[in-house]
């Protein structure tokens, strides 16, 4: 489905919708040889989320997560450039990307450029015609062997079940 986003007042751009640009991401990311599913959901029975995301919540679903070579890759999606949301997930991934449609739009895009900067997040960019652009890259982060054994896991798990 494609959804229209306002550019500014007067112009109406077409986009992709988020479940649209996971999985154009999704299967983008499964031709690299990446094991990927959408909508993994880790929660407070096999994790301490609190702790590792720093909120009191008892479950994160990420919209995009992958593995390839023992490396873990979470994608969230959103309609905009937030990188408030997907900075949670910094201690889950070695690698984190915030990716929106590139017709998106905003006054705080240079703003939350710097901010994902900081924080390590890479920024994707799709088009409504599924056209993917890395327009910042991530710095990849160590996690605990343990815990990105027992993600990878899931990912696996989540993988053979939806296919």
């Amino acid at each position: 489905m494609i959804e229209e986003n306002d550019k500014n007042k007067n112009d109406k751009v077409k986009s992709l919708s988020e479940k649209e640009i996971a999985y154009t991401l999704l299967l983008n990311l499964q031709k690299l040889g990446y094991t990927a599913v959408t909508e993994l959901v880790l929660n407070d029975l096999k994790f301490d989320i609190p702790k590792l995301v720093g909120k009191n919540i008892s479950k994160v679903r990420i919209d995009l997560a992958a593995h390839k070579n023992e490396k873990i890759t979470f994608i969230e999606v959103e309609n905009g450039l937030w990188i408030t949301h997907p900075q949670i997930y910094r201690k889950l991934a070695h690698i984190l990307f915030l990716a929106y449609p590139a017709e998106y739009n905003s006054l705080t895009d240079e703003e939350q450029i710097l901010f994902a900067k900081s924080k390590g997040i890479g920024i994707i960019t799709v088009t409504a015609n599924g056209s993917i652009k890395t327009t910042l890259k991530p710095i990849e982060h160590e996690i605990p062997i343990h815990l990105a054994k027992s993600i990878i896991s899931l990912i696996d798990k989540k993988w053979k079940k939806d296919n």
